[in-house]
């Protein structure tokens, strides 16, 4: 059974709360999820569109990704 890659990038950012995205990247491969980079960025963009996480530029090429913390609450599932 294929792990939901939105999942697996919220209990990343649990953990670290913001990372960039090469090492988010370096971070799954070296977990063994297969992904592709379109999957990836699809997932990020549900996430932020759900308004999970936000993503910010962070030079020509990085981007940084943080949790969005909601007070009194956790993260919602779906």
């Amino acid at each position: 059974m294929k792990t939901n890659l939105k999942h697996i990038i919220l209990s990343k950012l649990n953990e670290r709360k913001a990372i960039m995205d090469k090492e988010l990247i370096n971070s799954l491969k070296k977990d063994n999820y297969d992904f592709s980079l379109k999957e990836l960025n699809f997932a990020l963009l549900e996430l932020e569109i759900g308004g999970l996480i936000l993503t910010r530029w962070s030079g020509k090429d990085k981007r940084r990704i943080e949790l969005i913390e909601k007070k009194g609450r956790g993260i919602e599932w779906e």
